[in-house]
């Protein structure tokens, strides 16, 4: 992989992480506010806890309203936490969406540590450049400038492999994949009738 394909990379991964990081959290968070919601819905029921489930139930109808123009879809999709049995699909669903948070935040990690040593391997080859020129220029007695330096291409350079690109074989990401492959196999059995 050369620098400029690095960088492409880079970019994906810091994109795709955070939107799977951002699309997770929102979903996580208006499932919690839901959750919350049907709580304060049945303590209104007992007569002790009327007045703070009310007060829940207006505050979380006054986020819905502020927010539903702008994230009405997630409103609407988003899974409802069932304490009474574990293993529903919404719960399961929700399960879901930790495991995409996870998976978003170690691409976006990859991506960010992929862009670090993109910008040293960049330092690291303009100098070698550099000091090439400064050697070819001393022995022929030219002069050296910017623009003969500018006319190498940077980009198509090799970048060294490590080990940070594995993102996926990192403690975060083995917990993520094996969140998310669970939670797929679990809505497949679901699909299926064998759950």
């Amino acid at each position: 992989m050369n620098i400029q394909q690095a960088i492409i990379r880079s970019r994906v991964q810091r994109t795709v992480g955070g939107v799977l990081l951002l699309g997770g959290t929102l979903f996580y968070f208006v499932s919690l506010l839901m959750a919350l919601y049907h709580a304060a819905v049945a303590a209104t029921h007992i007569p002790m806890l009327r007045p703070l489930g009310g007060s829940i139930q207006n505050l979380i109808a006054s986020v819905y309203e502020a927010t539903v123009p702008y994230i009405g879809f997630v409103w609407r999709n988003v899974p409802t936490i069932n304490q009474a049995d574990p293993f529903t699909y919404s719960n399961l669903m929700f399960l879901g969406l930790i495991g995409v948070m996870i998976l978003g935040g170690q691409l976006r990690i990859a991506g960010k540590r992929l862009q670090v040593r993109i910008n040293k391997q960049i330092e690291k080859v303009e100098d070698m450049q550099w000091r090439q020129s400064m050697m070819g220029g001393a022995a022929g007695g030219t002069s050296i400038s910017a623009d003969t330096i500018g006319h190498l291409n940077v980009y198509q350079q090799s970048m060294p492999p490590s080990s940070d690109e594995k993102w996926w074989t990192r403690p975060w990401g083995i917990i993520g994949l094996g969140i998310v492959s669970g939670y797929a196999v679990a809505v497949l059995a679901k699909m299926t009738g064998m759950l």
